[in-house]
């Protein structure tokens, strides 16, 4: 005789393969009830997953999930407390029968649905909140976390204040109460003000019962040692040592529980996994697709309509949004208060008023702790947590606008009392406590958010230390420059591009500061000088003419030879495409001091430059002459490298002399030094060279191939193109032009235009951009364009190159052929009225 199986409201009837669920029957497939059977007969012991799979699949070959996926679902039937899992054994029931005259463990009053009837809610041991409010662009850390935490015992998620730490840990618990038949429970720690009251506290919340001669860690974990549950210690910072060892010991006297932390540092614990969680994603710009679903953005905006119900965004709207979660870093914390500004001061006063947010971002929830009601209040409890030298590296490393490496930190933070290994000590310790991000990278770097680098610099002055560090950062800053000019021709040009641009911001900085201080123009001066190259190198040449004539401007009898020869060697470069007497006096004074300095590479290569100017200025013997005395003194032990400046004044020269068979020869020697450098960048602006040649010699068909290979390897890394990018669009839209393919030339003339500034402005498209509109048989236009660039030129330095010069006459005949002389002269007259952006626009418009 078959028995049945009573627990609860549950009845499972094996003779007859039918399992009630309060009177009504629950279908619940066959495989499911010879695996519920299989349970309930072994219900003295842990059941193997092998031997499951065997009793219930034999003779067959399933997958692992299978299993799961059927105990999955048995769990909502019959509740959570009927099967637990035992890790790495398998599977046990749990519910005690009523024949065994024990309560019941099954939830009284379920019922599974037969038909529309709806299910009653199920209960669970927990002391979470039976709702949680929404999470915004967490769906990948929730993920993440969840398969952490059902794969290990003890799990910390490490961040910043306010970075949602508590509310993530929340998600993941309410979505596993499921799993644990003995519950889910919530220990926040913030209002435990010492270490030897955690363990009672958590007990608290447990009803766990702890004799006072106990050790206490031990005990709470003995009182458990027969549990399965989840627990979540929130809020470990400040009593990280004893969250540890309470930890530590769950895991070692309480196999069943697992432990999720929040902390803005790891316990530290060898059995813990740190689940480090970031910022919320912010988009690139309000273009980028789904950019109001981004994780940032879509909280501001929910936060928003919350404060006002009639919120909505005008246009331009999103730019602000965007552009506010980008000052905030993506903290949620900081999103949230500023939302609720929102009412009282509308979008475009709130972005006005981010400077001051420490005094904006107030009033936060009544409902939150103290700290997270005020901005400052976050930042100053993590700040309160530091020791003293943490809290000296901390303020002073806030001086860093951009990343920095090891090197740079110590040299900033360093004094009497914090030598260089302390230095390396605490800011491993900022690390761990989520204040400082460590950047993944070949080369290790640091970064402060925006908002935490704001209370690092308000704590620099409180200190009194803001002048002091600031020039120890300015200093710091002209070592890594100047390093990056010792191994200028040592390094592929992308190499040297990839390992210091991220330094551009802290030398941005630096020198806004020594401008701001009068008596640091020496430094000024040489920091300027050390750094000149990046300017080309990034396509900042607007910033660069700025920022290097402020520099000139300072050099006095005290400036030091090199760094004076250095910064005059430089300003041809940065100046062009506007070239004339004062950079050719530039370079004849850098030639004459390297040479006062026996420097003879950098004589070298500003002999190079000064032969380039005088190419562009039309004085070919000179410029020939000047290459003659650079190639004699051209040294073999020299870098291969340093014969670039070389090869590529030659190019100049050539085209500036019409002998373009020569210049593609010249193109080629160029690539093939590159790619026996492995420098990237270096062929990339070889090929760009030749695309040009080939177009002055009319191979316009082979012009655009290697047009369309620069595309190419632009699609495949885009870094070898950065400050390049105008010049192919440019090149490309004015061969495709003269071929007629007007609609491709279009699209790369809207390019070109993008990226103008790598370019040295709107000058040397302008041409190609009314040739452009003639061929598109947009004649007036095309007259207009013109105007402007004639008026252009004719109030610069510049003069146009030989293929530019050959489009302007092949242009100016066409219009002469289809317009009347004054006809022309009054449309050219009208567009020398024009800005180049309305210039442009007749050119780019459908």
């Amino acid at each position: 005789m078959t028995t049945d199986y009573r627990f609860g409201n549950v009845e499972l009837r094996p003779a007859q393969r039918v399992l009630l669920v309060g009177g009504k029957e629950s279908r619940i497939g066959s495989r499911a009830f010879d695996l519920l059977l299989a349970l309930v007969e072994h219900r003295d012991r842990v059941v193997a997953k092998d031997e499951l799979l065997d009793s219930v699949w034999s003779g067959m070959v399933v997958e692992e999930n299978n299993l799961q996926v059927h105990i999955s679902n048995l769990r909502k039937v019959l509740g959570p407390r009927a099967i637990s899992t035992v890790p790495g054994r398998g599977y046990k029931f749990t519910a005690e029968l009523d024949q065994d005259d024990a309560a019941t463990l099954v939830e009284r009053g379920r019922t599974v649905s037969t038909g529309p009837q709806a299910e009653a809610p199920i209960e669970f041991a927990t002391n979470l909140p039976v709702e949680l409010a929404p999470l915004y662009g967490r769906e990948k850390d929730m993920r993440a976390l969840r398969a952490l935490v059902e794969a290990s015992r003890l799990v910390t998620v490490a961040g910043a204040g306010g970075i949602g730490k508590t509310s993530l840990a929340q998600a993941v618990a309410h979505q596993l109460r499921c799993n644990y038949i003995d519950g889910v429970w919530l220990a926040d720690l913030s209002p435990v003000p010492t270490a030897s009251l955690v363990p009672t506290s958590v007990a608290s919340v447990l009803r766990v019962m702890l004799r006072g001669d106990d050790q206490a860690e031990g005990a709470l974990a003995k009182a458990l040692a027969a549990k399965r549950m989840l627990l979540v210690l929130d809020n470990c910072e400040h009593l990280p040592g004893a969250a540890a060892e309470l930890s530590a010991a769950l895991c070692r006297g309480a196999p069943g529980v697992t432990v999720l932390a929040t902390s803005q540092e790891p316990l530290r614990v060898p059995q813990e996994q740190v689940y480090r969680l970031g910022p919320l994603d912010i988009p690139q710009d309000e273009f980028d697709e789904g950019a109001s679903q981004a994780g940032a953005v879509a909280l501001f905006l929910a936060r928003a309509r919350a404060a006002d119900p009639g919120f909505a965004l005008a246009p331009k709207g999103l730019e602000l949004v965007v552009d506010i979660c980008r000052h905030l870093d993506g903290i949620p914390l900081a999103i949230e208060l500023a939302a609720a500004r929102l009412p009282l001061l509308g979008l475009q006063a709130l972005r006005a008023r981010l400077d001051e947010r420490f005094r904006l971002l107030t009033g936060g929830s009544r409902l939150a702790r103290p700290r997270h009601q005020t901005l400052r209040a976050a930042l100053a409890w993590s700040h309160g947590l530091l020791t003293p030298g943490e809290q000296a590296v901390f303020r002073r490393v806030g001086v860093f606008a951009g990343s920095f490496d090891l090197a740079s930190a110590q040299r900033v933070a360093r004094d009497n009392d914090v030598d260089d290994w302390a230095v390396l000590d605490h800011l491993g310790a900022l690390v761990d406590k989520s204040l400082v991000a460590a950047d993944p990278g070949a080369h290790q770097r640091y970064h402060l958010l925006e908002t935490t680098r704001a209370f690092a610099l308000e704590t620099l002055g409180e200190a009194g230390e803001t002048d002091t560090v600031m020039r120890r950062y300015a200093e710091a800053i002209f070592d890594v420059f100047t390093e990056s000019r010792r191994i200028e021709y040592l390094l592929p040009r992308q190499e040297r591009h990839d390992r210091y641009l991220p330094d551009l911001d802290n030398a941005r900085a630096a020198l806004d500061w020594c401008a701001a201080h009068p008596e640091e123009a020496a430094l000024q001066v040489a920091l300027t000088a050390a750094l000149a190259w990046i300017w080309v190198e990034a396509g900042l040449r607007s910033e660069g003419r700025r920022r290097t004539l402020a520099a000139m401007s300072l050099i006095d009898s005290a400036t030091p030879p090199l760094a004076q020869a250095m910064l005059l060697a430089s300003w041809s470069r940065i100046a062009f495409p506007d070239i004339g007497p004062r950079e050719l006096a530039a370079d004849s004074r850098a030639i004459e001091i390297y040479r006062s300095l026996g420097d003879r590479q950098r004589l070298f290569a500003a002999t190079c430059e000064q032969a380039r100017t005088l190419a562009i200025l039309g004085d070919h013997a000179q410029a020939q002459r000047v290459v003659l005395e650079a190639e004699h003194s051209w040294d073999h032990s020299w870098p291969p490298a340093l014969r670039a400046p070389l090869l590529s004044t030659k190019f100049w020269l050539a085209n500036y002399q019409g002998r373009f068979e020569d210049a593609v020869g010249i193109c080629a020697q160029l690539y093939e030094l590159a790619t026996a450098l492995g420098d990237r960048r270096l062929a990339f602006g070889a090929l760009i060279s030749q695309e040009q040649a080939l177009a002055s010699l009319d191979r316009l068909e082979e012009s655009v191939a290697c047009g369309r290979e620069l595309l190419d390897l632009m699609r495949q890394d885009r870094t070898v193109a950065v400050c390049s990018e105008g010049y192919v669009y440019g090149n490309l839209c004015m061969s495709l032009t003269e071929l007629g393919q007007v609609e491709e030339a279009l699209e790369m003339a809207r390019r070109a235009w993008a990226f103008r500034e790598q370019a040295g402005g709107a000058l040397c498209i302008l041409d190609p951009f009314a040739r452009l509109a003639f061929m598109r048989g947009r004649i007036q236009d095309a007259a207009r364009i013109l105007g402007r660039a004639d008026m252009r030129y004719a109030t610069s330095q510049e003069k146009r190159q030989p293929v530019e010069m050959r489009v302007r006459d092949r242009l100016l005949a066409g219009l002469r052929a289809a317009l009347p002389p004054e006809t022309l002269q009054r449309l050219m007259d009208e567009g020398s009225a024009l800005d180049d952006d309305a210039a442009a626009a007749l050119a780019l418009r459908d």
